[in-house]
């Protein structure tokens, strides 16, 4: 049975390998050369955006779990951030969760999502908030399961020279 466990520095490098992964399939229809720059880059946002380096996961307000299987094995990561809407109420946002591809399909990312819910609860959180890739139908398919509606929708057109 997998577990859950709060992030340590020795993970640095398999979360980055899921997460930098995550991102290139958000980008849908991409050439070579911006899936480079994005792997390039990849790490330089995390530690300007979050604080997070491959010494310390410094983002605010933010907790970091790891699903481990046996032997240690690293199977996903949940990101979670306490936010403010515009209103000003406290909303819990899914920052990053990714499951390893091998291990897809066996209900990690619903426990990864129970997760959350349970850190919302405790904090008195009424609200999660998270954003999904349009081309990722797998895990719409699972929010959608786990009672998560669309309250907005992201379009954009690529235009080719």
């Amino acid at each position: 049975m997998p577990t859950l466990r709060p992030y340590a520095p020795k993970d640095y490098p398999h979360f980055l390998a899921l997460d930098l992964e995550t991102a290139v399939d958000a980008l849908g229809e991409s050439t070579d050369r911006e899936r480079a720059l994005l792997r390039e880059r990849w790490p330089g946002v995390l530690a300007e955006l979050h604080g997070f380096t491959q010494e310390r996961f410094g983002a605010p307000d933010a907790l970091l779990w790891v699903l481990e299987g046996e032997g240690g094995r690293y199977l996903g990561h949940l990101w979670l951030t306490e936010k403010r809407d515009p209103a000003g109420a406290r909303i819990l946002e899914v920052t990053t969760m990714g499951v390893v591809r091998e291990a897809r399909g066996e209900g990690l990312g619903r426990l990864l999502m129970q997760k959350a819910e349970s850190e919302a609860r405790v904090r008195g959180i009424q609200d999660i908030e998270l954003s999904v890739a349009g081309n990722n139908r797998r895990a719409r398919e699972l929010y959608r399961d786990l009672g998560y509606d669309t309250v907005r929708r992201t379009m954009r057109k690529r235009l080719r020279a």
